[in-house]
């Protein structure tokens, strides 16, 4: 009853700011991914290791075998979910560990149990804090316990799936050990005890990341980028985690993306999976660590929310304001020459004109909303974008191509093609900004990136730009709708 209740509170402030129609469009999209992942719990079920692929795990010896450190700021954990995650680490195949708990609380519930592990298994430390000094001081304390290369995060009452540390330091035994690694998650459900809304993430993509810290759980990090970084900040409490994922990617030069689910995270009513309201602070909290982040990088740019929480929009400076709604009248009007290529036809297209900005586009006549330059212009003249993709819907006002990022595994989804307009897609990708693996049916380029050529040949740009470290954004605020 009373998940019902927080959900019908939800739901009413939300259509008392958005209205009632992008209320039912929110729960509806809902409703069709739970039923697309109907059977998420027996795929999962089948893509865990069976006894016989543990026995074969635990015998593999690795090359490379760092000791990993997992880090647990603990506070009043109720008895039985601190048990299921102690066993889910300390039965992993990969037992080259050790479990780092730091402990706020004032009770002795957390001690009892976590010195009954210890006696029985050297790898669990545990450390009773004389206060509780929130999570980012709890969490401090416990990376101070570690010893191992690398450094793991793990709530007090979430879970590492069977197989986890395995599959993720066979990834470090691929090339040149990552710097930092992460993995696709879950949640799990605290009454039922079962698994649902898996995230499957693409790889590295500090755009998406400063759009939501898609990264989350499970991350792992050197411990010497962790320390370097200055560990977790209190002021970004609530966001903890996001800020120092920032703080530890902007020092990392390999950063590998694991696509599996390895990491559930527990929902029950104070937890942000089951009840995002609970900590609206961390919201405010994770604004602000974006908004740090583009300051440490050098770029300009002003960090907004988004109708979801948790998910922020980075407006980037533009130098420019266009009121033009029609598509056509842009060529040759503000300073941008308009191409017309067609996918059917090897994707190929001519240009003409010496403007500075080359605006290639599927479609022949379509609307536009009021800030589509703006926001094209502003993101194109970021020095490492290579273009500047806008968020297009076709005559049935449905997306016209996928919005894809690289490394996506999601198998109970065809992709965003179709989407109607209205919907944000999944975990809301419609409308984030990202790096795409490929550019949508409309994007703006720098002339100085097409060289000399006239003829253009859109896959062969895209391969050539990505060679060179320039990147193909989106800007879904950059809105075109063609005209039926």
């Amino acid at each position: 009853m009373g998940k019902l209740t927080g959900l019908c509170g939800r739901g009413w402030r939300f259509m008392r700011q958005y209205g009632a129609v992008r209320l039912w469009r929110k729960v509806k999209e809902r409703r069709d991914r739970n039923r697309a992942e109907q059977n998420y719990e027996s795929w999962l079920q089948d893509c865990l290791p069976d006894e016989a692929e543990t026995r074969r795990q635990r015998a593999v010896v690795f090359p490379f075998a760092p000791l990993i450190s997992i880090l647990v700021p603990a506070y009043e954990t109720p008895e039985p979910f601190l048990r299921q995650m102690m066993d889910s680490v300390l039965a992993q195949s990969y037992g080259k560990l050790e479990l780092c708990i730091a402990d706020g609380s004032s009770s002795e519930k957390v001690r009892r149990v976590a010195e009954e592990y210890a006696c029985r298994d050297s790898r669990v430390r545990y450390q009773k804090l004389e206060q509780n000094l929130g999570i980012s001081g709890n969490t401090n304390a416990a990376l101070a316990m570690a010893r191992g290369e690398y450094t793991g995060l793990l709530d007090h009452d979430d879970l590492l799936l069977p197989g986890a540390l395995y599959e993720i330091v066979r990834a470090l035994n691929d090339g040149e050990p990552a710097d930092a690694v992460y993995t696709d998650e879950d949640k799990l459900d605290s009454e039922r005890n079962v698994h649902f809304q898996p995230h499957f993430k693409p790889d590295f993509n500090p755009e998406y990341l400063r759009s939501n810290n898609y990264i989350c759980h499970f991350f792992l990090v050197k411990r010497e980028t962790a320390l370097e970084t200055g560990g977790f900040r209190q002021e970004f409490d609530g966001a903890q985690d996001h800020d120092f994922i920032l703080r530890c990617t902007e020092k990392a030069r390999k950063v590998v993306h694991v696509p599996r689910v390895l990491y559930s995270w527990r929902c029950h009513a104070a937890s942000t999976a089951d009840n995002p309201e609970s900590k609206l602070y961390a919201y405010e909290a994770g604004k602000r660590a974006v908004a740090a982040h583009l300051e440490r990088c050098g770029t300009p740019g002003n960090v907004r929310n988004t109708e979801n929480y948790g998910f922020f929009r980075v407006q980037y400076p533009g130098s420019s304001e266009f009121f033009i709604k029609s598509f056509e009248k842009f060529d040759g009007q503000t300073g941008i020459n308009v191409v017309y290529y067609d996918k059917a036809c090897n994707n190929s297209v001519t240009i003409f004109g010496k403007e500075d900005y080359v605006l290639f586009t599927c479609v022949r006549r379509g609307k536009i909303n009021q800030g589509f330059y703006r926001e094209l212009l502003s993101c194109c003249q970021r020095r490492d974008a290579g273009m500047a993709c806008a968020r297009v819907y076709g005559k049935d006002r449905r997306l016209r191509c996928d919005v894809s990022m690289e490394g996506v595994r999601d198998p109970f989804s065809h992709g965003m093609k179709g989407l109607k307009a209205g919907y944000t897609g999944y975990f809301h990708r419609a409308l984030l900004q990202q790096e795409l693996a490929a550019p949508t049916d409309c994007f703006l380029i720098r002339r100085e990136l097409l060289g000399d050529s006239r003829t253009v040949s859109v896959p062969e740009l895209c391969a050539q730009l990505k060679e060179k470290g320039y990147h193909i954004y989106y800007e879904p605020w950059a809105v075109m709708y063609e005209s039926r």
